[in-house]
């Protein structure tokens, strides 16, 4: 699985080797759960930005080779980034941080979700499954179970004191 993360300023070059710039966003259809393509900053001030599509990338590794780019403007991440998600009550859940998108179909899977500095650190963030999640104008719909997933990253929870006791 792909985040988005992994290919913030990682640098686009054309197939003569030319370098466009660097990638600072993907572009995305929400409605058919696709990564469509990637966002390219140029690093002189005074051009445009970029867009590459998935069809037109020869080589991604620590260097993306493209074959076409153009102008147009798409729906990007950054239009998504820090949206609330709420349930059907109005509750907030959290506020979306990032995505997880397979490494083949570039197909969007997840939705991470922060609830905090402090809550992200004790708790850990919060993952939904794309299939639960509806994208409105002012905010992310859930309308999922909220109980039947909890996942968590805590460094105290990799050894529970029953393992502990196992090694000594």
């Amino acid at each position: 699985m792909y985040r988005i993360r992994d290919f913030i300023f990682m640098d686009a070059v054309n197939l003569s080797g030319n370098l466009l710039g660097f990638i600072s966003d993907i572009f995305l259809d929400f409605n058919k759960k696709q990564v469509k393509g990637f966002v390219i900053t140029p690093n002189n001030i005074f051009r445009k930005s970029l867009n590459v599509f998935i069809k037109d990338i020869v080589s991604l590794t620590s260097v993306i080779v493209v074959t076409n780019v153009n102008k147009d403007k798409y729906f990007q991440f950054n239009d998504v980034k820090r949206m609330n998600v709420v349930d059907e009550k109005g509750c907030l859940i959290g506020m979306v941080e990032d995505i997880l998108f397979d490494e083949e179909s570039f197909c969007i899977k997840a939705v991470i979700l922060s609830t905090g500095f402090i809550n992200n650190f004790i708790k850990g963030k919060k993952i939904l499954l794309i299939d639960d999640l509806t994208l409105g104008e002012d905010n992310v719909f859930y309308r999922g179970k909220k109980e039947n997933l909890k996942f968590f990253n805590s460094p105290h929870a990799l050894f529970n004191s029953d393992k502990a006791s196992e090694r000594k």
